[in-house]
């Protein structure tokens, strides 16, 4: 019997040599996997715990970073920034600055060729000198004219001349007073025209308007610049906000002074505070070339975004130490949190 029984458990070679199990065994195997409860089962668990360890994450990513937040990543650095141009046109002469350098107001960025200028100068002070000698003329010629008429209107009085040679002499002092009076303008004129070149001389000399730094250079050198051409962009890298363009179904939960949390693209690693200081009055796209005109039959909605103004405030601009340098039109994300 023993030997039997040996010989039904025995396994069966396969005619590649591979063995397997018994049709019996099989079965036994089906009905002890049937018994089993279904929770049981790790094909059954596992998954499922991997889904609630990956719900659990979702929610509570959502309770710390997504509930009470309004968020967006349209947003960038910005700053105050001069064009800064010429109110004449001329030939530059000279670049006090190239991009990259500080500056200071008041300090010298350009100069503009003033030869010609300080020529005209010459010349209407020469003007003026010639202006002044005929003044002294005129003024000869009318106090002789006016000594003339006087002796004359006596003699007339007397009845010693004619009317005619006293009406002569009378017109002669009134030329002679005429011409005083254009000579005393004309100096007034030369001065003016002496004021005017000495001011476009100083606007050879063009100076910064503010502390900054040269962002753009636009021209170089022996170029010839016309009157509002620009020749530096400068930023106030020491004065900058954040720009955040929201959506405008956001635009209702913020409120000025609410807290926002700033991250820079650039520094992954370090994040910035500020505070919700200036809501917009218009959507960002009544700024553009071309604004919508929504009274057409094509119409299609899209939503709009309004910009926000955010400060930051744990930002000192050290130029040459700060490893977090931040530079308008650098991108940002940024998360506000509601009340």
């Amino acid at each position: 019997m023993e030997d039997e029984h040996r010989d039904r458990i025995r396994p069966v070679i396969n005619p590649q040599g591979n063995t397997s199990p018994t049709k019996n065994q099989n079965d036994k195997e089906e009905r002890l996997n049937s018994s089993i409860p279904l929770y049981r089962k790790k094909r059954v668990l596992i998954p499922l715990f991997l889904f609630a360890i990956v719900a659990l994450a979702v929610a509570w990513y959502w309770y710390l970073n997504l509930r009470g937040f309004v968020s967006t990543d349209d947003a960038n650095i910005d700053g105050d920034s001069v064009s800064l141009s010429s109110k004449m046109l001329g030939k530059i002469t000279e670049l006090m600055m190239d991009e990259g350098d500080s500056t200071q107001e008041g300090q010298t960025l350009v100069r503009l060729d003033d030869s010609e200028l300080k020529a005209q100068g010459e010349q209407a002070k020469a003007i003026l000198e010639h202006a002044r000698q005929n003044v002294l003329l005129a003024k000869i010629n009318l106090e002789k004219a006016q000594e003339d008429y006087q002796r004359t209107e006596i003699l007339y009085r007397s009845g010693s001349i004619p009317k005619e040679e006293f009406d002569h002499d009378r017109k002669t002092f009134e030329a002679a007073e005429a011409q005083y009076n254009i000579a005393l303008s004309q100096v007034g004129v030369t001065k003016s025209q002496i004021e005017v070149i000495r001011t476009q001389l100083l606007n050879t000399t063009i100076t910064s308007p503010m502390n900054g730094v040269i962002a753009k250079k636009w021209v170089v050198p022996g170029d010839v610049v016309q009157p509002g051409q620009p020749i530096f962009t400068i930023y106030d890298l020491k004065h900058i906000w954040v720009t955040a363009n929201l959506e405008e179904t956001k635009f209702a939960f913020v409120h000025l002074n609410d807290p926002v949390e700033i991250s820079v693209d650039a520094y992954q690693h370090k994040h910035f505070k500020g505070k919700v200081i200036l809501l917009g009055s218009n959507t960002a796209s009544q700024f553009s070339l071309i604004p919508p005109n929504n009274a057409s039959g094509n119409f299609t909605k899209i939503t709009q975004r309004i910009p926000v103004k955010i400060s930051v405030e744990n930002y000192q601009f050290t130029k040459e130490s700060n490893p977090s340098l931040l530079l308008p039109g650098m991108s940002v994300g940024i998360k506000i949190r509601v009340k």
